[in-house]
């Protein structure tokens, strides 16, 4: 293959031509950023059940939520993972713009239709990230990043077809628990693992100490894990570079 073909293949402008595959795609991130982002925003301001229930909640929802929308664009529902999967060679750069475009809209969307719907006294934060005063910004990039890491490695063992998970069901499963176990280990420092989780509130209650924190560190940490295990961990690492699914 050419260099120009090889980039091409990279970037991915051919996916444009199947716009209705692609739009399909897209709905299915929309749909799960959306539910995604309003129940458990819900789920912050109902309940006051501390940082084991709220991983709890937010391994179980992810889970659901991947169960039916995997089939139709993977069920990322992270602009982390899918950076991941990019650098990993799973997906061009069309369609991972064209997810994050969805996912952000999600995000916006859902976060108002919590907003909307939860009585105003428990509205004071709506969930919104706010870094913790004893961590500098720094070591909050370094927590997001390896939580992360972690994250989006479990995320490429699961769909890599020779790793022998037997369908969706227990993918999802193991993505839940990961979510899980890294939010009980480092919630009440950071431990948000997904900048969409941070933008919605963001956006609504116009707070935006640190954001760029809850951006960068789980993004640089999807890639990193989608580069090391597609150069390392990747059972068939000799045909890195395969975009077929």
């Amino acid at each position: 293959m050419s260099t120009k073909a090889r980039i091409g293949t990279i970037i991915g402008i051919n996916e444009l031509k199947n716009y209705h595959v692609l739009a399909r795609q897209m709905l299915s991130e929309f749909l799960g950023t959306f539910l995604y982002l309003s129940l458990i925003l819900l789920t912050g301001t109902s309940l006051n059940q501390g940082p084991t229930g709220s991983a709890l909640a937010n391994g179980l929802l992810i889970s659901s939520i991947i169960q039916f929308t995997g089939h139709i664009s993977g069920g990322h529902l992270n602009p982390a993972i899918t950076f991941g999967v990019m650098a990993n060679g799973q997906i061009t750069m069309v369609r991972g713009a064209c997810y994050i475009a969805a996912q952000i809209l999600g995000s916006i969307v859902g976060s108002s239709v919590a907003y909307a719907v939860t009585v105003s006294s428990l509205r004071s934060t709506l969930g919104t990230t706010v870094p913790n005063p004893n961590l500098r910004a720094e070591q909050i990039f370094a927590i997001e990043f390896l939580i992360t890491f972690i994250l989006v490695a479990v995320v490429l063992s699961v769909i890599d077809p020779n790793r022998g998970f037997a369908g969706i069901g227990s993918g999802a499963f193991a993505i839940g628990l990961s979510i899980t176990g890294c939010q009980c280990s480092c919630l009440p420092y950071t431990g948000i693992l997904n900048p969409i989780r941070s933008l919605g509130p963001a956006v609504l209650m116009n707070s935006w100490d640190s954001h760029w924190v809850y951006w960068v560190g789980p993004i640089s940490g999807g890639v990193a894990a989608g580069l090391v295990y597609r150069f390392l961990l990747r059972p068939n690492w000799k045909n890195v570079g395969n975009y077929e699914e």
